[in-house]
C-alpha cells in the first residue's frame, strides 16, 4: 500500500477540481477553467472526500461552502500548483527568449529609434515586443516584463522609473491659422485629436481647465502610436508626452500652447519598467541594463 506523503498515492485531478473551486469560487466557473463538464468536477470533489475520508464541503441546496480547514487546504494546493506551474515555465521556457509588452507610444517613438542598437550588441536575446495598453498579468502570465504608463502603483510587481512624462498640449501651425488661442477654452474652435487608450486622463484636463467636451469642433479618437503622426500631419490639437513631441516641437512641425501650464499633482504618469521576481533572468537583466545606458547617455 502506498504510503500517505508517496507521491503515487495523491489523487492529482482531484485535488486539481478541489483547487479550481477555491480559486474561482463555484463549481460551474472550475469547470470552465479546468475546460471539463460541471459534473465531472463535482464527480472529483465526492472522490475526493471518500479519499481524505473527509468533509470538504457543506451543502444547502445547489450551494457549496467549504470549510475553514478545506479553504487552508486548497490555498496550500494553489500556491504549490503555482510554484509547479512556474518551475516547469522556467524549464521549458528558452533563456535567450525575452517576451516585453509596451505602450505603443513608447514602443513607437523610444524603443523602435533604439532597437536595432540593442539587437546588434545582444544578437543572443531572441526580443519580442508586444505593443499595446494593456496592463498584463507579468507574474502568472506570458511576459517577462512591462514598460508600463502610470502612477507607479501596480501591487505584486517591480517598478523602476524610467522617463517623466510631462504632457503637452501641441498642434502644427497650420492647424491654429488664424485663430488667437490665449485660453483653453480657445481650444474648442480647433479639431482635437485623442489618444483613445489615455481617454480618462484626457477628460481629466478638460475638466481641470473648464473646458466642456461637447463644445470642441471635432474630436478624433485614434490609437496611441497614431495620434503623434496625425498631429503632425495637422489634423487637429493633441495632448502628447512631452518625451515624445520635443523633437518636433524644436523642429516647428508643432507649436506648444500654454507652455506655462500646470498639472495637479495626481494627473502626473511616468513611464516605468516592471517586471515580477519570477522573471528576473539573465535576458530580462541584460535588456534593463541596456535601457539605463540608453537613458543615462
Amino acid at each position: 500500500m502506498a504510503k500517505r506523503n508517496d507521491i503515487a498515492w495523491l489523487p492529482l485531478n482531484s485535488l486539481r477540481a478541489f483547487a479550481a473551486v477555491r480559486e474561482t469560487g463555484s463549481v460551474g466557473a472550475a469547470a470552465q477553467t479546468l475546460k471539463v463538464t460541471h459534473g465531472a468536477v463535482s464527480q472529483h470533489l465526492r472522490g475526493l472526500e471518500d479519499r481524505l475520508q473527509r468533509k470538504l464541503f457543506t451543502r444547502s441546496g445547489n450551494r457549496l461552502a467549504m470549510s475553514p480547514e478545506a479553504e487552508d487546504l486548497a490555498d496550500n494546493l494553489l500556491r504549490n500548483f503555482r510554484a509547479i506551474a512556474g518551475d516547469i515555465d522556467h524549464f521549458r521556457r528558452d533563456d535567450n527568449i525575452l517576451n516585453i509588452t509596451v505602450t505603443p507610444h513608447f514602443a513607437q517613438h523610444w524603443l523602435l529609434p533604439r532597437l536595432g542598437a540593442f539587437l546588434q550588441r545582444h544578437p543572443e536575446i531572441d526580443l519580442r515586443i508586444n505593443a499595446d495598453a494593456t496592463v498584463h498579468d507579468l507574474e502568472q502570465g506570458d511576459f517577462d516584463a512591462a514598460v508600463r504608463h502610470g502612477d507607479g502603483n501596480w501591487p505584486g510587481v517591480n517598478c523602476e522609473r524610467l522617463l517623466e512624462s510631462r504632457d503637452v498640449v501641441v498642434a502644427a501651425p497650420s492647424v491654429l491659422g488664424s485663430v488667437s488661442v490665449q485660453t483653453p477654452q480657445d481650444l474648442t474652435r480647433l479639431p482635437w485629436i485623442l489618444d483613445e487608450d489615455r481617454d480618462i486622463e484626457m477628460s481629466n484636463w478638460f475638466d481641470d481647465h473648464g473646458v466642456a467636451h461637447q463644445a470642441h469642433a471635432r474630436i478624433a479618437r485614434l490609437p496611441s502610436a497614431l495620434t503623434l503622426v496625425a498631429a503632425l500631419d495637422g489634423h487637429g490639437v493633441a495632448w502628447l508626452p512631452h518625451v515624445y513631441a520635443a523633437p518636433y516641437l524644436a523642429s516647428g512641425r508643432l507649436v506648444q500652447l500654454f507652455s506655462d501650464d500646470r498639472w495637479p499633482a495626481r494627473n502626473i504618469r511616468h513611464y516605468y519598467l516592471c517586471w515580477s521576481d519570477s522573471k528576473n533572468r539573465p535576458a530580462f537583466r541584460t535588456f534593463r541594463q541596456w535601457i539605463r545606458r540608453q537613458l543615462a547617455g
